[in-house]
């Protein structure tokens, strides 16, 4: 047999784990084509199926969950001995791989990393913007070394503070609504919110706090991003609940309104997660001192 080539391996390894060859794509910032060509060819280099298509779904075959396996053991003792050479040359050179939700990835940690990467030029650092579900996920599989979204909890993770976010409920500017002290829970329910999608961790968190005041969403927009949010409740669509950071500018500069209602202000507390069980390198470790809440 030839010499496994390793790219392919990890290209597999990646199908096996998310179970689709679209993920992985995403995962890998390749084409699913080129994914199914990876397995293709390591299928070939070893004489053997990995994949049963079952309808739409792909499943391992025994020789696929045996060679899982493997990949498994061989990419985990990889970045043993990488964090270990790491170890050895302090934070001179490494890596440090964040995820966050949209509120931290967006607006708190870029001026973390600038100071950070100031003092430790020679890292190589990056940070995937991602739903806060991912983000755990890939915290969980050691994808990513530390985590930063809306409060969660999972066995697996050790969860640290990191600091408070403030979702206010915005509006156009003039909008009827957006003086009124108390704004009557009837009023509300005619409006048009505007919504990130399921897996947003702001959408829950304000879903949550309306539900504690039994207002109900009778009608809605569903977005993906934030910035589309913005420009739909600033071009008059509807109303929404956001993170404080996020419409800071637009507030300044009056492209949006936060309503005065004080009851329509949720604090919410944003955390740091990394794997319970994770050997965190120099550069995580020094990254989350820099960032740590205090207690």
């Amino acid at each position: 047999m030839a010499v496994l080539n390793l790219h392919r391996l990890r290209v597999f390894h990646t199908v096996a784990r998310r179970e689709s060859y679209s993920r992985a794509a995403e995962d890998l910032h390749i084409s699913q084509p080129a994914v199914s060509k990876h397995v293709l060819d390591l299928e070939d280099e070893l004489g053997t199926k990995l994949f049963h298509r079952l309808g739409r779904r792909i499943v391992l075959t025994e020789a696929g969950r045996l060679m899982a396996d493997y990949a498994q053991r061989i990419f985990t003792l990889a970045e043993e001995s990488r964090r270990a050479l790491e170890e050895l040359q302090g934070l001179e050179r490494g890596t440090l791989r964040l995820g966050a939700s949209s509120t931290p990835g967006n607006y708190l940690l870029p001026r973390a990393l600038a100071a950070f990467q100031a003092r430790y030029p020679r890292l190589e650092v990056s940070l995937d913007i991602m739903a806060s579900h991912d983000v755990v996920e890939r915290v969980i599989r050691q994808d990513l070394d530390l985590g930063f979204v809306g409060a969660t909890f999972a066995a697996d993770l050790h969860v640290q503070p990191y600091t408070e976010d403030e979702l206010v409920l915005i509006l156009r500017p003039g909008h009827p609504l957006a003086s009124v002290r108390t704004i009557p829970r009837e009023a509300l329910e005619k409006e048009t919110f505007v919504l990130r999608d399921v897996a947003s961790g702001t959408r829950t968190a304000a879903e949550a706090e309306l539900k504690a005041l039994g207002i109900t969403i009778r009608r809605f927009l569903e977005l993906r991003s934030v910035e589309a949010v913005k420009q739909a409740v600033a071009e008059g669509l509807g109303i929404s609940f956001i993170s404080r950071y996020a419409v800071a500018l637009e507030v300044r500069h009056k492209a949006l309104a936060v309503a005065a209602d004080p009851r329509l202000r949720f604090q919410r507390p944003l955390v740091m997660i990394s794997r319970k069980d994770a050997r965190l390198s120099p550069a995580a470790l020094a990254f989350a001192a820099s960032v740590r809440k205090p207690m």
